[in-house]
C-alpha cells in the first residue's frame, strides 16, 4: 500500500473505527483510507443518490453562490470553466452563467459528459470533491492536462485536524464516501506535483495556480 497522493510507502495508523482504518502519510501528511476499504462504485452511487441537494434549496444555492463569489475576483467574463463532480444538478454552472462566465459540468454518476476530456479550460472547480477521489493524484493530473496555460484550480474541502483525538470525533470522516483528508502540507504537495502553488481564498476554499 502506498499513499494515494505522493506514493510514499511510509505511513502510520492515525485512527481506526468499527468501519475503517485511517493512515497518515509520513511524507505529505495526507490522511487516507486503504483502498481495499473504500465503497464499491454501486454503493458510492447509492450514497450520492440519497443526497438532498436541490436547485430549489435556498441554503444549497447560497452555499454555491458563496463559492462563486469567492472565485470571481480571479476570473474574467471570457473565462471558461469546469465544475468537476457537480453532483445531481448543474446549479453552480448556472450561477456562474448568470455572472457571464460559461461553464461545463461533469459528474461520474449524474452527468458523465466525456466530451470534457477533449476540451480545455481556464479554471476547474472541485467543490467537496477531492476528498472522494479514489485516485487523487491521477485524477488531478488528468484534470491539469485540461487547463489552458495559466489555468487554475479552485478546491473546496475541509482540512484535517492535526491530532488523532480530534480526527476521531470529526464529522467529516463519518461520510463513507470521504476517503482522504488534506491539510496544508498535503495540499502544497498536490500543488507542487501539478506545477502550481496554492493559497487560501475563502472558507475552506483553496486556489492552485
Amino acid at each position: 500500500m502506498n499513499c494515494p497522493l505522493c506514493q510514499s510507502s511510509e505511513y502510520v495508523l492515525f485512527d481506526q473505527d468499527k468501519k475503517r482504518s485511517y493512515f497518515k502519510c509520513s511524507d505529505c501528511t495526507l490522511v487516507f483510507v486503504p483502498r481495499e476499504q473504500i465503497l464499491s462504485a454501486a454503493d458510492e452511487s447509492n450514497r450520492y443518490e440519497a443526497h438532498q441537494n436541490s436547485e430549489d434549496d435556498p441554503y444549497y444555492k447560497k452555499y454555491l453562490t458563496d463559492i462563486a463569489q469567492e472565485t470571481l475576483p480571479f476570473l474574467h467574463t471570457k473565462s471558461f470553466g469546469l465544475d468537476f463532480g457537480c453532483g445531481k444538478t448543474k446549479l453552480l454552472a448556472s450561477i456562474y452563467e448568470e455572472r457571464g462566465i460559461q461553464m461545463d459540468s461533469f459528474d461520474l454518476y449524474f452527468h458523465p459528459d466525456e466530451s470534457i476530456w477533449k476540451k480545455t479550460y481556464d479554471f476547474i472547480i472541485l467543490s467537496e470533491v477531492i476528498e472522494h477521489l479514489a485516485a487523487p493524484r491521477e485524477t488531478m493530473e488528468s484534470l491539469n492536462s485540461l487547463l489552458k496555460a495559466g489555468g487554475e484550480f479552485f478546491i473546496k474541502t475541509k482540512f484535517c485536524p492535526e491530532s488523532s483525538e480530534d480526527f476521531s470525533k470529526w464529522f467529516y470522516k463519518r461520510d463513507m464516501t470521504h476517503v482522504e483528508f488534506f491539510n496544508e502540507k498535503s495540499m502544497e504537495t498536490l500543488a507542487q506535483k501539478l506545477g502550481k502553488s496554492f493559497q487560501k481564498i475563502g472558507n475552506d476554499l483553496y486556489r492552485l495556480t
